[in-house]
């Protein structure tokens, strides 16, 4: 189960908003899929704040579309945003007296602790003739730096602990779609290689994007400064060629409701 007052305080934290580069190249998929749609978008959900790539193509495409964003915190946004902000609770998705033509979600969807009803809530606030867009990390998304983290766990402390939120697969994912009557569901999985000269970069690309692990069994404390050296060591070890290597691997979810 989700620690629900963990992830809200990661939530709060500044995640370079409309800055994270991660963020941004994973929302251009999102971006590609809408531009080949000849639907006029009139009330959109944003679920999920990252980034504001999605958010300034609306705004172009539909000057006239209203776009609603909401979070599980939005501390950090008040001041950065001129959509309107609701916040929300992701396992009990619900927005009074609104439906919309179109939802979207850049790596937020997976942070619930019950996706199938997130699934069929997600449907309910949906108009007929809407459509759903959404980035969930695979569970083998930067499969580099966690694998390090559970070989530096086993040696540090003769264990490992988990390290990153799970993720449904793609074939349970569409069974959820098809199982809420979305149509012509598809899935596409992606990927995109960065590499970086400096293994503290890395880490920090990664930190500022606050998906670390939020189940009740997390850790209480943060590791000290031997255990990143110790990542370093073994990052190095099994995936260093000329430079440190992280694959960003996520699915792009798409359905309509009819």
């Amino acid at each position: 189960m989700i620690n629900k007052k963990y992830l809200k305080l990661l939530r709060s934290k500044d995640r370079k908003y409309g800055e994270n580069f991660i963020y941004n190249e994973i929302s251009k998929n999102i971006v590609d899929s809408l531009d080949i749609l000849k639907v006029p978008f009139e009330n959109i959900l944003q679920l999920g704040i990252n980034d504001n790539l999605v958010i300034n193509y609306l705004k172009k495409k539909f000057p006239s579309c209203s776009i609603t964003s909401a979070d599980i915190d939005l501390s950090l946004f008040n001041q950065k945003t001129d959509e309107k902000l609701i916040e929300i609770d992701l396992d009990n998705l619900q927005i009074k007296d609104k439906k919309f033509d179109l939802i979207f979600s850049n790596f937020f969807c997976h942070l619930t602790s019950n996706f199938e009803k997130l699934i069929k809530n997600i449907f309910q606030i949906l108009n007929h003739n809407g459509f759903f867009i959404a980035t969930i990390p695979c569970n083998d998304n930067i499969y580099q730096l966690v694998n390090s983290m559970y070989e530096t766990d086993n040696t540090l402390y003769g264990g490992i602990h988990q390290r990153i939120n799970p993720s449904l697969d793609t074939n349970e994912i569409f069974k959820l779609l098809k199982l809420y009557n979305f149509d012509a569901p598809l899935i596409n999985t992606n990927n995109f290689n960065i590499e970086y000269s400096v293994f503290k970069k890395l880490l920090d690309d990664v930190r500022s994007l606050n998906l670390s692990y939020t189940g009740n069994d997390k850790r209480n404390y943060f590791e000290n400064k031997i255990y990143f050296i110790h990542l370093e060591k073994q990052f190095k070890k099994n995936y260093y060629q000329e430079n440190f290597n992280l694959d960003i691997n996520f699915n792009t979810i798409c359905a309509w409701k009819k």
